[in-house]
């Protein structure tokens, strides 16, 4: 996949389907389940789905990601859907990919298709894992499943190293090019994992996979992927390429994670470059996407939170700044 310019991934799909309605998917249950909804949505409202992903390719995405971030055996177990797995996977993948075509069919636009390999258990948390061995058959089935839709596999949203090579590992063997994407603690001073781990161990830890394509950061805070930037341009390998998606949430995951219960205060956020609903503005987030390209991103999207204005106006600056310099 020969790199010219920055890759703009898509934003937060799940925030997006969520605003579209689909937590009526599964109503009576409990709060935290709620975004399980997100994973039926692939079968039972397809056409919001597929929306979503034209929205977003539309708002000038160069990739969509498939809607299988919930698609794990542990959460559809939650809502006695594990035995839907195959077919939800398969459905959302098909979703992508059919947004990707009708983007070449009408424009010309190469849209990559990118699936979501994401953690199996909890998302963010270091303990409870399941252990390498445990995670193996299904990360291998995922991988499977996506690659005969998509273009690249995206491991991401991953809290430890172990979760990072475990998800390698069936990237690698699936025999797609793929990315890996760790979630980082919201600080601008280091470049955590949720773990405690180091960025520099979890990317040295896949450095050797043969079809590693890209090392990233996301799910974190703007000013974390800033500080990971760096780590990660001097941990990647040679003609790795790096980049970050961050949250577009006024309150921090860590914070969100803390409950007030954290040794170390989580670093607050700007108030100002936010809405009263607690979102980041579009021309805030484009400004720290303008700063990761400065830093050396050659990938840049959005998370949860970040919606297609927010990608438009990426897409936007892009495109100015490669007017600025002839290309």
């Amino acid at each position: 996949m020969p790199q010219t310019r920055v890759l703009l991934l898509d934003g937060g799909l799940g925030h997006l389907l969520k605003s579209r309605g689909v937590e009526r998917l599964i109503p009576g249950v409990q709060d935290d389940q709620l975004y399980l909804a997100t994973a039926l949505a692939n079968e039972r409202m397809p056409e919001t789905v597929a929306a979503a992903h034209r929205q977003f390719v539309a708002a000038g995405a160069d990739v969509v990601t498939t809607n299988t971030f919930a698609c794990t055996q542990w959460s559809l177990a939650r809502i006695g859907m594990a035995d839907s797995q195959q077919q939800l996977v398969e459905a959302a993948a098909r979703l992508a990919r059919d947004a990707a075509r009708e983007a070449a069919a009408s424009s010309g636009r190469q849209v990559l298709v990118a699936g979501s390999l994401p953690p199996l258990r909890a998302t963010y948390q270091a303990s409870g894992l399941a252990a390498f061995e445990e995670m193996q058959p299904e990360y291998n089935l995922l991988a499977g499943l996506l690659k005969l839709h998509c273009d690249v596999l995206l491991c991401e949203t991953l809290a430890t190293c172990t979760e990072g090579v475990a998800a390698a590992t069936a990237a690698s063997a699936a025999g797609l090019p793929f990315w890996v994407s760790w979630t980082l603690e919201d600080r601008s001073d280091a470049a955590l994992l949720r773990s405690g781990e180091s960025l520099q161990d979890a990317v040295a830890a896949v450095a050797e996979f043969p079809g590693l394509e890209a090392v990233l950061v996301n799910c974190c805070s703007p000013p974390a992927v800033a500080a990971a930037l760096p780590v990660l341009q001097e941990a990647a390998p040679p003609g790795v390429m790096v980049g970050g998606f961050a949250n577009g949430f006024a309150t921090s995951t860590s914070e969100w994670l803390a409950g007030g219960n954290s040794s170390r205060d989580p670093e607050a956020l700007p108030a100002e470059e936010y809405d009263a609903d607690g979102l980041i503005l579009p021309e805030a987030y484009a400004r720290h996407a303008a700063r990761w390209v400065e830093l050396g991103a050659s990938i840049v999207g959005g998370c949860c939170g970040v919606g297609p204005a927010h990608i438009e106006l990426i897409r936007r600056q892009l495109q100015a700044g490669a007017s600025e310099q002839g290309i």
